[in-house]
């Protein structure tokens, strides 16, 4: 039994549909929830706010600083930070050399060079 025009149209429309719905789920599966880093930096950003005015208040207090606490501080705070940023750098380019490889290997038949 063939299909009419306008059922036709009513199925390739819905076959989009439910294509754009499984891309939409899949992209969602896929993406890595940033909560606990977006809690890490800001924890980091406000001990080292915190930190900083306790030190303001002890320099007030007894006129000297403690030098090597401050710069030690400040030191893993950089460090912790740089790395978090090298993890997330590395996880978003590896998922995008993935997508490109399989966006690849799904649109174009492989080629062989010949020597």
């Amino acid at each position: 039994m063939r299909m009419t025009k306008s059922e036709r149209r009513r199925y390739i429309r819905h076959r989009k549909k439910m294509e754009r719905m499984a891309l939409r789920a899949a992209e969602k599966k896929e993406k890595v929830s940033g909560q606990f880093m977006n809690r890490v930096v800001i924890a980091m950003i406000l001990a080292a706010f915190i930190f900083t005015v306790v030190m303001i208040f002890v320099f007030v207090r007894t006129g000297s600083e403690p030098s090597t606490l401050i710069e030690n501080v400040f030191r893993f705070l950089s460090v912790e930070g740089g790395a978090m940023a090298l993890i997330k750098s590395v996880k978003t380019v590896t998922k995008r050399s993935e997508k490109e490889s399989e966006n690849q290997h799904e649109d174009k038949p492989e080629q062989y060079e010949e020597e």
